[in-house]
């Protein structure tokens, strides 16, 4: 899930999608977000953290008290800043880790295929 009030970001994230082999949904806002997690099963939510009704911290905090499948899904913040700060604020509301504007395609992959790990170790371990 890719959540990103900004449409050309979005479309860059979905000609991405196309090389790296996987699908995306996108959600312009935070209510778009929140109604496609609650349709959707998703591994991984890229968050832009600047938008204008709801920022990516706060949509963070929502995704965080949805339901149990929803609230430990892997939440990155897609950001230009990436001052220590920003980075604290990111973990106190939730999310889980950083993909700093502008990013490659290569740190794009890195960055998912390092989290679908995670999953895949986390669903072995508690099976």
């Amino acid at each position: 899930l890719v959540v990103d009030d900004d449409p050309f970001h979005s479309r860059l994230m979905e000609l991405l999608s196309d090389q790296l082999n996987i699908t995306v949904h996108i959600a312009s806002s935070c209510a778009e977000a929140m109604e496609a997690l609650r349709m959707f099963v998703f591994d991984i939510v890229l968050m832009d953290i600047r938008m204008p009704e709801v920022d990516g911290h706060c949509c963070t905090k929502k995704i965080r008290s949805l339901s149990e499948k929803t609230s430990d899904i892997p939440i990155i913040a897609v950001t230009g800043n990436d001052s220590v700060a920003n980075r604290m604020t990111c973990v106190e509301s939730g999310l889980d880790d950083f993909l700093r504007k502008p990013f490659t395609v290569e740190e794009l992959r890195d960055k998912i295929s390092f989290w679908l790990r995670q999953l895949e170790e986390y669903a072995e371990a508690t099976a």
